[in-house]
C-alpha cells in the first residue's frame, strides 16, 4: 500500500459520510432525556435586600465622616479607659487618685436654698 492509496481511501470516505438511522438517534435520545437529573424547585423569591452599609454611610455625611466619628469614639473609649492623671486634673479638681466615696455629688444646697423664696416679679 502506497500513500496514494491511502490518500484515496480517506477521499472517498469524506465523501460518503455515515449518517445514522432515524431509530438509533431516538434510542440515543431516549437515553439521553432518562440521565438528564430532575430540574430543581425555584427558590422562593424574597424581597430585596436594602444594603445598610451605603445607607449607614449616607446618613452621617459619606465615609470621611463616619471615620472620624469612628476614630473619636474610640479615643473617647480609650481614654475613659485609661484616665491619664494629666487629662483627670485638667478636667476635674481633685487629685485622679480620690477615691469615689470622697467626691460629693451634691456640693451643697445653696441653689435650693434661693427656690424657697418667693420670686418677685
Amino acid at each position: 500500500m502506497r500513500d496514494r492509496d491511502l490518500d484515496d481511501l480517506f477521499a472517498e470516505a469524506r465523501r460518503e459520510a455515515p449518517v445514522p438511522s432515524a431509530d438509533l438517534m431516538a434510542r440515543i435520545l431516549a437515553d439521553a432525556a432518562a440521565e438528564r437529573p430532575a430540574p430543581a424547585p425555584a427558590p422562593a423569591r424574597s424581597a430585596p435586600r436594602r444594603r445598610l452599609r451605603p445607607w449607614l454611610l449616607a446618613l452621617f455625611g459619606g465615609g470621611g465622616v463616619f471615620a472620624g466619628l469612628a476614630t473619636a469614639t474610640l479615643a473617647g473609649v480609650w481614654i475613659g479607659m485609661a484616665q491619664p492623671a494629666p487629662v483627670a486634673e485638667a478636667l476635674w479638681g481633685g487629685t485622679a487618685g480620690d477615691p469615689l466615696e470622697s467626691v460629693d455629688l451634691l456640693p451643697g444646697y445653696d441653689l435650693f436654698a434661693s427656690l424657697e423664696t418667693p420670686v418677685e416679679g
